[in-house]
């Protein structure tokens, strides 16, 4: 079932909530949760692909998708939670927008809903919440070249190989030059820097977690230099990987 034929079994919650925790792991849930982040960011992983979640992102996690966060910054997030009939085949997702007003308006009459028990009112907001954020995602899915979309997916799931870059650009049928311009359009940045700070955010939490040497680490996260390694973690981060651990 697509994203747009949604049948609601139960709506489990409407929630504000922000948390002191500064990492934590969401595994095995029962329900879809679906809102918009108000304030602060937070980096999350779901294996197959990663976003951070900042102020004004509405965003939309599948049931079936397990995820770790990472807390950059403490806000903030106010969503839905809810039970659907058939599986949902669109992915987790992450979108900024400009325009949060008729995002924030239907969650705060859903919250009024829930709290008056008044199930067809949440109900029928749930939908219009569900319809507006699916909007929202088709045109930013279908404003993207689709190859370039198909290629950041590839390089989120396969960046720890040292070939992930070049396979990409293989795989899209392109030369490398033109890869380069049209990825540079769609994503605000070059293929070569997303693959890079994508491996340095894995980095960072594979320093905080494991106990590995930042060798060891470099080459895990697709770094075959160390020296290299430490030197793009400090730009990037501000200090040496080592002072992180």
């Amino acid at each position: 079932m697509a994203f747009e034929g949604l049948r609601v079994k139960d709506v489990r919650g409407v929630l504000r909530y922000n948390t002191n925790m500064k990492k934590w792991s969401a595994r095995n849930r029962k329900d879809h949760i679906i809102g918009m982040k108000l304030e602060g960011s937070a980096y999350h992983d779901l294996g197959y692909k990663n976003f951070v979640l900042s102020r004004n992102c509405v965003f939309f996690f599948n049931q079936r998708d397990d995820y770790n966060v990472e807390v950059y910054e403490p806000g903030e997030s106010f969503s839905i939670h809810f039970v659907s009939y058939e599986d949902i085949d669109t992915d987790s997702f992450c979108i900024p927008i400009a325009n949060t007003s008729k995002i924030e308006s239907t969650l705060r009459k859903a919250e009024i809903a829930k709290g008056a028990g008044d199930e067809l009112k949440l109900l029928s907001l749930v939908y219009q919440l569900c319809a507006e954020i699916g909007r929202i995602f088709e045109k930013d899915y279908f404003s993207k070249d689709t190859r370039m979309f198909d290629a950041k997916r590839y390089m989120d799931i396969h960046f720890k190989d040292s070939g992930c870059l070049t396979d990409a650009i293989a795989q899209s049928g392109l030369s490398s030059r033109r890869f380069n311009d049209l990825f540079k359009n769609n994503f605000d940045t070059t293929p070569n820097r997303y693959l890079t700070a994508r491996r340095i955010e894995h980095a960072k939490l594979m320093l905080e977690t494991k106990s590995l040497t930042v060798t060891e680490i470099a080459e895990l996260c697709g770094f075959s230099d160390v020296y290299y390694f430490s030197k793009v973690f400090k730009q990037l981060c501000g200090i040496s990987p080592s002072r992180w651990k």
